[in-house]
């Protein structure tokens, strides 16, 4: 199965139970040999990634913000979804300080997504 351009995925959670159930999808669709996948924190980590995707709580996103700005290539995309609509303002601004662009604020019901991008 094709990657979609991806030559890497690294995937983490905390969850026992989600990385087993990550672990049979990605051997049901064949993609073993891009995708990896973890328990360790992603504050542990030292490999830098042009896009960083995060569905978490508002909490836990701005707890992992500078590893995402530490983590993230120059010009990299984050996706940051979980949050709630008026929770956003809340993201945005500390965003903007750890150098991320804003790109786009998409929201469904309840729930918001922040594209943003690192600045140079």
């Amino acid at each position: 199965m094709p990657s979609i351009g991806a030559r890497r995925v690294f995937a983490i959670d905390t969850d026992p139970e989600a990385l087993r159930w990550a672990q049979r999808n990605v051997e049901l669709n064949h993609c073993s040999a891009f995708i990896d996948l973890s328990s360790k924190s992603f504050a542990e980590g030292n490999d830098v990634f042009s896009v960083l995707v995060a569905n978490l709580s508002r909490d836990a996103l701005m707890e992992l913000l500078a590893y995402f700005q530490r983590r993230l290539e120059r010009n990299g995309t984050t996706i940051l979804s979980g949050l709630l609509q008026e929770q956003v303002q809340e993201v945005k601004n500390p965003l903007r300080l750890r150098g991320f662009q804003e790109i786009q604020v998409k929201t469904q019901a309840e729930w918001a997504c922040i594209t943003a991008r690192k600045k140079e």
